[in-house]
């Protein structure tokens, strides 16, 4: 238990803020809103990831599956970096 439940932190604090930066990137409103957005939608993205991670039958399976999502979302965020 204790695996997932540091595999499901970490990995739930890394893809929460990388899939926030996409976020606003895309979003056209003013700053203000998008802190908003991002600290609401941030936390919940972090609970969805934690439930994953304790719906897999080992830490190993959801260090796999959160590894392509964080992947597909950093390369994302590098597109961004250096578009931007």
């Amino acid at each position: 238990m204790w695996p997932k439940s540091l595999v499901a932190f970490f990995f739930g604090i890394i893809l929460s803020i990388s899939l926030m930066l996409n976020l606003n990137h895309l979003l056209p409103v003013p700053v203000d809103v998008r802190l908003l957005i991002g600290l609401v939608t941030g936390f919940c993205l972090w609970v969805a990831v934690m439930v994953y991670c304790y719906s897999r039958n080992t830490a190993r399976a959801a260090v796999w599956g959160c590894c392509k999502t964080l992947l597909a979302s950093g390369a994302v965020n590098v597109y961004f970096f250096v578009a931007g």
